[in-house]
């Protein structure tokens, strides 16, 4: 992915308080003939747009002209999640490919499609897909807690990002730190 980052100047922009639909119409304005997708779908009023450097600069300023809360340029390499990344996914493939996987014993929910799976070959080709695919976080937790009927969730290593994110999407769902 790296290499894939290094073979265009591209960046990834993150938007809090726009609804999904107003940061695709940004996407479409600021896009031009760049490459621009929204890559993090992660809660209500919070999605990362991923893309040329310059598309991300003038989606930035559509957002604040669109009244966005804030518009946070990442400190990333490039824009994951995008078609910008194809270049990594023969390398990727060939890379899982040598790696045997077992049917897990509790279904793994993709952030490609949001649903679970329990097929290796399938899990195989969806984290191959996850590298030029947005990531549907939020989609992916309302899928644990309304369709697996998960109860609390645990958040493992420094920090409390994705507890902030989970108490958006369900703020009674019990989340636990665990620090490393």
């Amino acid at each position: 992915m790296q290499d894939a980052a290094d073979q265009n100047p591209s960046s990834m922009v993150s938007v809090s308080g726009l609804e999904r639909e107003q940061v695709e119409q940004i996407c479409e304005e600021a896009r031009g003939d760049d490459v621009l997708e929204i890559a993090n779908y992660l809660c209500p009023g919070n999605l990362v747009v991923s893309g040329d450097r310059a598309a991300c600069g003038r989606a930035a300023e559509l957002a604040e002209q669109g009244g966005a809360m804030k518009v946070i340029p990442l400190a990333v390499a490039g824009a994951f999640h995008t078609r910008l990344m194809q270049s990594a996914v023969g390398r990727l493939e060939a890379a899982l490919a040598e790696v045997e996987l077992r049917r897990p014993r509790i279904p793994v929910v993709s952030n490609v499609d949001a649903q679970p799976h329990d097929d290796p070959g399938e899990i195989r080709q969806l984290l191959v897909q996850q590298v030029v695919a947005p990531v549907r976080w939020e989609d992916s937790m309302r899928t644990l807690i309304d369709s697996l009927g998960v109860e609390i969730c645990y958040e493992v290593g420094p920090g409390r990002v994705l507890r902030g994110l989970l108490k958006r999407i369900a703020r009674k769902l019990p989340c636990e730190n665990v620090a490393a």
